[in-house]
């Protein structure tokens, strides 16, 4: 195919899913698309499926309901539907990458036949919104009314539920799967079987009414999780910090320990004093389970948090995702003996006087959650100064294995924290810079594994020849009568003097009218998957 009649193809066509899979099986389409300039416009859908089910002359009747950005409500036999799904270009489906599906409706009465034949349906109608998403790689799916009473029937869905793209599903209560395998034998209902890609499967354990319904942790949950390991899919628990969730988790977790199973574990709501609450409900000998922990969130609500630092960065072996929130706490104006800075930095000398030992960790995020904030670069005062010390520390803490890197809403960032984060992370993939006040124009430049790179509003930063993906968010955000109206026109030019880069050919502008709007700059269109994830960075 002539680079002409390659070029006439790619103005055709409203699909980036038609293109990638043209060059996927024809190599010199594929050498022609990297030499066209593609500039596509995407209205994205962002649209919650409510699925609901009537009673009609004694029959059910199943309605999916879709619920917009707005708040505005259609439901499937409708004629507005219609308007969204059909006068739409292919393109407004290839932003998605997470189906939310809510099951609005109580079917504990309903007689058992009856009970599998909607849930059934239900799974057509999700494996419909897969195809048509075709993107798509994770489902959000939950009770929205009664989570108590027919949590069960989401795995229910899940047994009819026949699709290749799923790899990531929402986390599952513990509640639903005692439930379920009360209820039915796992090996004549294999919830994973029409979902062979599944990479990933959480249980949430939260107290609810296990022990009031008498529900035991007993084995038939074991074989359960015997049976997710069996089908190659990585087990992940969450839980809620209280005792009793604790108690329930720290069991599932002693199971695991024993059958020498691979367990990701992570905490819900964990921000408010994480290792308080967690060790009051972890006895001695079940230490261990901290040390566990695949993701923790730190609030720094005092100066002496600081020390959960190093116990994080070494203890934690299985960690990959640490937060850590922060404000003006950070300063020790309350210690009554720190005058000068010189007694500043013994202090942080003493927290982070330790070498990181943990080599699995992957994502770390960084957000300033204050109100009030240091003057740029007048770092004269000890408070300021204060500000300094505590990034570089922090950086300089991090490790190898680090692949992503998030800032949110600091108030600056200097060329020395950069220098301080190569050296313990030269690996860093992906840069995320979200409501960050001021970026040194030349941050990116030591890190020579950089690919993807996203920045909220517009700020400039020289981009690197080498990175593949970047990513602008939010830069029109002026609200009129529930409309945003573009702040910034839609030229490429004008972001590629705030990249310093002309090399990305490929643009695609995400604009709905509702949300501030987006764009999306990338070099080789097979990487098209990568960059939206990167949109939920």
């Amino acid at each position: 195919m002539s680079n002409e009649n390659v070029s006439n193809f790619i103005i055709k066509t409203d699909s980036i899913w038609k293109i990638i899979d043209k060059a996927l099986y024809e190599v010199k389409f594929h050498d022609e698309v990297k030499k066209c300039s593609i500039t596509k416009c995407i209205k994205p859908l962002n649209i919650i499926f409510r699925l609901t089910v009537n009673k009609i002359f004694n029959n059910n009747i199943i309605k999916c309901q879709l619920i917009s950005s707005t708040n505005e409500k259609f439901s499937l036999t409708s004629t507005p539907i219609l308007g969204i799904f059909c006068n739409r270009q292919e393109i407004d489906f290839e932003t998605q990458t997470d189906i939310i599906v809510e099951v609005a409706s109580d079917l504990s009465m309903e007689n058992e036949s009856e009970r599998m034949r909607i849930a059934d349906e239900n799974a057509t109608t999700i494996k419909y919104l897969f195809n048509r998403f075709c993107f798509t790689s994770k489902l959000t799916i939950y009770n929205l009314n009664y989570p108590e009473i027919t949590d069960d029937f989401v795995l229910l869905i899940l047994e009819n539920l026949e699709t290749k793209q799923l790899e990531y599903l929402s986390p599952i209560s513990l509640y639903s799967i005692l439930v379920f395998i009360s209820k039915y034998d796992i090996n004549k209902h294999n919830i994973f079987h029409g979902i062979p890609n599944l990479k990933e499967f959480t249980i949430h354990v939260g107290y609810s009414n296990i022990f009031k319904d008498k529900l035991m942790l007993d084995y038939k949950l074991w074989r359960f999780i015997d049976n997710v390991v069996g089908e190659k899919i990585q087990l992940r628990i969450s839980f809620d910090p209280d005792d009793i969730s604790i108690f329930l988790a720290v069991t599932i977790y002693r199971y695991c320990k024993e059958k020498n199973i691979n367990i990701l574990i992570s905490v819900r709501n964990d921000e408010v004093k994480f290792f308080d609450r967690i060790k009051n409900g972890i006895s001695r000998n079940d230490y261990k389970f901290i040390e566990n922990l695949s993701s923790i969130t730190l609030k720094i609500n005092n100066f002496s948090d600081l020390e959960h630092i190093k116990y994080i960065l070494t203890k934690m072996g299985n960690l990959e995702n640490f937060k850590i929130t922060f404000d003006r706490q950070i300063y020790p104006r309350r210690l009554k003996n720190v005058i000068t800075m010189k007694d500043v930095l013994r202090l942080y000398n003493h927290y982070f006087n330790f070498k990181t030992k943990i080599k699995k960790l992957k994502s770390f995020i960084l957000e300033y959650c204050s109100e009030s904030y240091p003057t740029f670069f007048e770092t004269y005062t000890i408070l300021e100064k204060m500000y300094d010390i505590f990034i570089n520390s922090i950086l300089s803490s991090l490790t190898s294995s680090l692949k992503i890197i998030k800032f949110l809403k600091l108030p600056y960032l200097k060329e020395e924290y950069f220098n301080s984060l190569y050296i313990c992370s030269p690996n860093l993939v992906t840069i995320s810079f979200n409501h960050c006040h001021h970026i040194p124009d030349d941050a990116l430049l030591l890190f020579k594994n950089l690919r993807h790179v996203v920045i909220t509003n517009t700020i400039g930063i020289t981009i690197p020849s080498w990175v593949e993906i970047v990513m602008y968010k939010e830069f029109s955000s002026l609200l009129f009568k529930n409309y945003l109206l573009p702040q910034v026109k839609k030229r490429k030019w004008k972001f590629y003097r705030l990249m310093k880069n002309y090399t990305f050919k490929n643009t695609f502008w995400i604009d709905d009218n509702y949300t501030p709007d987006s764009v999306i700059f990338i070099k080789d269109i097979l990487n098209w998957k990568e960059a939206i994830d990167l949109l939920n960075i």
